[in-house]
């Protein structure tokens, strides 16, 4: 079952979740005088999870919550469950009858700090 919900307040924002994995790689290209190329990788890789999402009014307010707050989201699709926070969010498109899609990135490892 596809879904994405709230795993603090155990709340179902959506079922309606297109799903894509993504890293990233730290890493810098040194070039010595001969030509040769010299990759150095820092640290370990960066996963995120790039969402596509359908809501409707109500999923759309707990969304803008959950971007305000930062807790930490659960969404399950057939590859796995995968939980984190969002880090990014675009604009709401309406597209018809109260339904919104929306563009969400969620940290797959992620610490909290109060400022």
């Amino acid at each position: 079952m596809t879904y994405l919900k709230n795993s603090e307040t155990n709340t179902l924002i959506t079922r309606f979740v297109s799903f894509r994995k993504k890293q990233s790689v730290f890493r810098t290209v040194q070039t010595a005088l001969d030509g040769t190329e010299y990759l150095v990788r820092f640290g370990a890789p960066t996963v995120h999870y790039a969402l596509t999402l359908y809501v409707d009014e109500i999923g759309k307010a707990q969304l803008m919550n959950a971007e305000d707050s930062v807790p930490l989201l659960e969404c399950s699709v057939r590859q796995g469950v995968y939980s984190g926070r969002i880090i990014d969010m675009g604009d709401f498109e309406y597209l018809a009858a109260g339904w919104y899609k929306v563009e969400a990135t969620l940290a797959a490892v992620s610490e909290v700090s109060e400022p």
